[in-house]
């Protein structure tokens, strides 16, 4: 399918079914935040889009690898089943909607993508030479009333939120600049201040989100993004100056975050997960269930994995 009529159509699929759609696999947020290197596989009856599966496409040298954007947490098939389907064929459909949009994906070295939560259905992905891996994220209810949120707080994170709350002031901000400045104070890869400009617009634009930051005069000690859609609020990006990072303006941050989505109809607040050890630690301390959720890979080139080996061991 001609690359422009696909993307014409995930963007009518996903104004259809936006109460459906994560925030990752809507439309909007991959033309207005990821903007570039991107392209989706559809699947179309003639009268209806039913499966969409967006793509981001890297170079690497010569080796071509399909991933998750920078902070898209959730990414790969959705499909809209026909109503009335019984089990056994619920499946079929799913494996034969999974094997054509496979099918579309360009050439590929590597392919290495999360999959949202609602995805559980790996089989045909499997069949076609992927791996299936586990990871896993917190995912708190909102639905419950403000003193429970409380309780269910680790008492380490309760003492450093009313210790933050004697200091610290919390206000919104839309300084692309300053979130940028922060968190690349504690990730390795560099990414450039459009990103974070396109993502607070984003949020703006859309009605999807806030950006917070914590201050104490002139001093900012940390500084949150959340992202919303009609389901799920999530823990998009947050971060710490490295002088405050004791300050408790993270937990101060986060415990505000929860509060503010609790008011409306979102039902989970998605810390996003994390396989460090730390962070999982910290995402813990908030009282969430863990869940898991899917992450697909392909490796296709040897030339590829030796060149990481080669990196790796020096």
């Amino acid at each position: 399918m001609e690359n422009l009529k696909a993307k014409q159509l995930f963007k009518a699929f996903s104004a259809k079914h936006a109460e459906k759609l994560p925030f990752s696999l809507q439309f909007n947020w991959w033309n207005e935040v990821v903007v570039e290197n991107w392209e989706v596989a559809v699947l179309n009856n003639g009268e209806e889009t039913y499966a969409i599966l967006p793509y981001y496409i890297r170079k690497k040298g010569p080796w071509n690898i399909i991933s998750n954007p920078h902070f898209t947490p959730y990414s790969g098939p959705f499909i809209v089943y026909p109503e009335g389907q019984k089990t056994t064929t619920r499946i079929a459909f799913e494996h034969r909607a999974y094997r054509e949009l496979i099918d579309q994906l360009p050439s590929f070295s590597e392919y290495s993508q999360n999959f949202h939560l609602q995805f559980t259905n790996a089989l045909s992905f499997q069949w076609k030479g992927f791996t299936e891996t586990n990871r896993y994220t917190y995912l708190l209810s909102l639905e419950q009333e403000e003193k429970a949120l409380w309780s269910g707080l680790r008492e380490n994170n309760r003492k450093q939120i009313k210790k933050a709350e004697k200091t610290l002031k919390i206000s919104e901000t839309n300084d692309a600049a300053l979130l940028q400045d922060i968190l690349q104070q504690s990730i390795e890869n560099k990414i450039e201040a459009s990103y974070f400009e396109r993502m607070i617009a984003f949020v703006e634009t859309n009605s999807c989100g806030k950006v917070w930051k914590a201050t104490e005069g002139n001093h900012i000690h940390a500084v949150l993004l959340c992202i919303s859609d009609h389901t799920s609020a999530y823990y998009l990006l947050g971060g710490s100056a490295q002088e405050f990072k004791n300050s408790g303006a993270m937990s101060l941050l986060t415990w505000n975050a929860m509060l503010h989505f609790k008011q409306g109809t979102i039902q989970h607040f998605n810390f996003e997960g994390s396989s460090i050890e730390a962070v999982e630690k910290y995402f813990r301390g908030f009282g969430g269930e863990l869940v898991s959720f899917k992450r697909l890979e392909k490796h296709n080139s040897k030339s590829l994995e030796v060149a990481k080996k080669l990196k790796g061991s020096k």
